[in-house]
């Protein structure tokens, strides 16, 4: 076959993984040169295919590229960009990619831990302005004997459980759906959400953005918090009510937060957060090693090559579109 496959965005070097793929069955990459709604509909035109990283896949874009388009595939895990109700309605399967970096996440989880239980960064700060002293810097505490609570029981907060209990740190854990002997299976406790906010010493979000997450660490759960506790967020900004965040912590209900994600990426000039000498920023890095890339580039150009051929994607998110067909 023949066709041309949309990619809207993508965060690594070039598309020669996905070109080694598509390429066997014929199919040319269209490389979006921005992520405008305009620039995207325009481009999807004619479009057998839509790969997606962080470019909002509207009903415009999707809409664009009918009656041609047969799949739309997300690189990674979150599908919040995406107009998956439309794609549905049309007929469109959706596919993602939601086991490429579970290891690099939650290694990156580690290290903003780490970085806060032995105050790294704070220490760095402080050495560079001139003072080596570590009182600057105290309490300093151990980390074996604390808690970790883990908001969210998917691959990655799985993945994290070993890496915490190999220095000796109690791990708890709440989901929707999560049963004490699931949890115990890894090493776990399943406690419930306000259990875990009590009992934590860090607290690390691995659950995905939806209705019933968005804005879940707000004020009264920053309250619940031990006001010595950590804040880590590597999942979705939205799932914290930053300015909940900023007051909570100028309030000093908790003592310090790690974000990989914010509500805004890249978040305005002027943004408060920043200014703050008790959070730990990294720019939505915590997926992206050249191992993890690689996997993820191969896996979604897989999905949309299968579905191409005619087959069912691996990782389809919309069984729903079934539906629609006719």
């Amino acid at each position: 076959m023949a066709g041309k496959v949309l990619v809207t965005d993508y965060a690594w070097p070039d598309l020669e993984i996905e070109r080694g793929v598509l390429g066997q069955i014929g199919i040319e990459l269209v490389e979006a040169p921005n992520g405008e709604e305009d620039t995207l509909a325009t481009l999807a035109e004619g479009c057998v295919g839509i790969l997606t990283c962080w470019a909002q896949t509207t009903e415009k874009v999707i809409a664009s590229a009918l009656p041609d388009l047969k799949v739309v595939v997300r690189y990674g895990v979150g599908l919040d960009n995406i107009d998956i109700p439309f794609a549905s309605k049309n007929g469109i399967p959706v596919a993602s990619v939601p086991d490429f970096c579970t290891i690099d996440v939650a290694e990156h989880t580690m290290a903003l831990l780490l970085s806060f239980a032995k105050k790294i960064t704070p220490f760095d700060r402080s050495v560079r302005s001139g003072s080596w002293s570590i009182q600057d810097r105290l309490p300093l505490n151990r980390l074996t004997g604390r808690t970790l609570g883990l908001v969210g029981f998917g691959q990655i907060a799985q993945e994290v459980i070993p890496r915490a209990k190999a220095f000796g740190m109690r791990v708890i854990a709440c989901s929707r759906s999560l049963t004490a002997d699931r949890a115990s299976k890894v090493g776990a406790e399943c406690v419930s959400f306000d259990a875990l906010l009590k009992s934590s010493d860090f607290v690390s979000i691995h659950t995905p953005l939806t209705d019933e997450t968005r804005g879940m660490i707000d004020t009264s759960a920053l309250k619940r918090m031990k006001s010595s506790a950590i804040l880590i967020n590597t999942s979705r900004g939205d799932v914290i009510d930053e300015a909940d965040l900023l007051a909570g912590l100028k309030a000093h209900e908790i003592a310090g937060a790690a974000l990989d994600v914010r509500t805004k990426e890249p978040p305005d000039d002027g943004d408060e957060l920043f200014h703050l000498e008790n959070i730990i920023h990294t720019p939505h890095a915590a997926f992206y090693t050249a191992e993890s890339l690689a996997e993820l580039q191969e896996k979604a150009a897989l999905e949309m090559k299968r579905v191409l051929m005619g087959e069912e994607p691996k990782r389809l998110v919309n069984p729903e579109y079934q539906d629609a067909k006719p």
